[in-house]
């Protein structure tokens, strides 16, 4: 009887200690996963909160970071992507735009190795965009006085990771540019066109190497802007797009970049693979200073968006006679809220005669050397809490009339944060036609447009701005 008393007694106490051991292992596991809900959140989605104070995660956040499938909103891998950390530029650079996501992505893809987290199997869907809505009042180079409202850009992008090594993009647009031969109404001529299109295959947390092929906007420049409405001159006339197979390195000092494509315009035959470029870059950062500085060349400028206006005519039919490289600098720095901008493209020898012309006194004509710089100098600070900046730009072109854009531009913009996604900005925009002696001649643009029209050479326009943008 005594033995059976003491083997009860101890029967108890050891389901007491299970027991007890047990719940410990269970409040454990609890708190593990609780430290790992409250840390955890897929880097690309950092900005979306949880529904408590101690920042859960969400059902839509449990799906995309644990399961996979999934279609998500997320504005850091599409149009608000920058390397210059400055979310309240109206016009963000679309060049490097691979690199750009290849960064965010590859700080997700880190976090999941140090967290030890599997890489999600299966495709996982972004969607970015944006909508962009302007208003202006315009004194014309003949003092008329202009006024428009309009919807000056709509775009929707979709990134497709893959794998930490590939993803593909898409980015559709609004184009709301007026063909005469198709109809005069703007709405009429509305449509919905590719712009950048690109595989890149990549891991910059395992190698510095990536690959890009596809259409996008050749890495020739930066072009980065605090201009809402009216672009820098250097972008008008440089900024090139193309379908073409790259291939860059990146580390914590340099990014270098080739590319090689099939331009538009071309002197023989056509039929080739007849265009290549290269971009060398260092990026710096010590405590409140950070910069970046790029050079770069490319073979045939003609095949930039700006001259495509003029050889791309359907009666010029694309043929030189002969191929014009260009040479491209920038330098991109801040310090605290100062941000300088500047950059320089310029053509490394002139067009032929029979191509692009330019003459300061109407009589003597010889070819066209275009080229163009922009400086531009921002504050950031403010107001309510809520973001703002003050910029001022200045964008000088030289030879450049055959190509349709002013002499000069001067640009003073605003810009606000009303709410998150939401940028207002008032823009004062000023542009000083080519001289009235200034003529171009070679390839011309149909029609007689404003900046070459003679009647308003000589002259100084001023244009103020009111542009919405939403972006998501």
């Amino acid at each position: 009887m005594k033995y059976l008393l003491l083997f009860a007694f101890s029967a108890a106490l050891f389901a007491l200690e299970e027991g007890s051991f047990v719940q410990y292992q269970e409040a454990e596991e609890a708190a593990k996963k609780k430290e790992i809900e409250q840390s955890y959140q897929y880097p690309l989605l950092k900005e979306i909160d949880g529904t408590t104070e101690e920042k859960t995660l969400t059902l839509q956040q449990r799906v995309v970071d644990y399961f996979g499938t999934f279609v998500t909103s997320s504005p850091y891998p599409g149009v608000r992507a920058t390397l210059d950390g400055n979310d309240l530029m109206s016009n963000l650079s679309n060049i490097n735009k691979d690199l750009k996501i290849l960064l965010e992505l590859s700080q997700s893809s880190a976090f999941l190795r140090k967290e030890k987290i599997p890489f999600p199997t299966h495709p996982r869907i972004f969607m970015s965009g944006e909508i962009e809505f302007t208003g202006f009042v315009q004194k014309d180079g003949a003092g008329h006085p202009r006024s428009d409202l309009n919807l000056t850009d709509a775009e929707l992008d979709f990134l497709i990771v893959m794998a930490p090594w590939i993803y593909g993009f898409v980015a559709l647009e609004y184009e709301d540019s007026v063909d005469p031969a198709l109809s005069t109404s703007r709405v009429a001529n509305s449509r919905i066109k590719g712009e950048s299109i690109f595989v890149t295959m990549g891991d910059l947390s395992s190698a510095p190497w990536y690959a890009t092929f596809g259409q996008t906007y050749l890495p020739f420049g930066q072009y980065t802007t605090y201009d809402a409405v009216h672009s820098p001159l250097t972008e008008i006339l440089f900024r090139t797009i193309a379908r073409n197979v790259a291939l860059g390195f990146y580390n914590d000092l340099f990014h270098v970049v080739g590319y090689v494509y099939k331009g538009d315009s071309y002197v023989g035959s056509g039929n080739n693979v007849n265009s290549y470029g290269m971009s060398i870059g260092c990026h710096f950062t010590s405590g409140q200073f950070s910069g970046k500085v790029a050079a770069g060349a490319v073979r045939n400028i003609a095949d930039s968006i700006g001259m495509q206006g003029v050889f791309g005519d359907p009666r010029n039919r694309e043929k030189l006679h002969k191929v014009v490289p260009g040479a491209n600098a920038h330098v991109n720095l801040s310090y605290g809220n100062w941000n300088l901008i500047g950059e320089y493209n310029q053509a490394l020898r002139p067009f032929d005669e029979r191509d692009a012309t330019f003459s300061t006194n109407r009589t003597s004509f010889k070819g066209a050397r275009p080229r163009a710089f922009d400086v531009e100098l921002a504050y950031a600070f403010n107001i309510y809490k809520r973001s703002s900046s003050i910029a001022f730009a200045y964008s000088r072109s030289f030879q450049s009339l055959g190509f349709n854009v002013p002499r000069e531009r001067m640009t003073l913009t605003w810009a606000y944060h009303l709410f998150r996604g939401n940028l207002l900005s008032v823009e004062l925009n000023s542009d000083k036609l080519y001289s009235n002696r200034c003529r171009a001649g070679g390839n011309s643009v149909r029609g007689n447009p404003y900046f070459i029209n003679p009647s308003y050479l000589g002259h100084r326009d001023y244009t103020l701005s009111v542009d919405y943008l939403i972006y998501f």
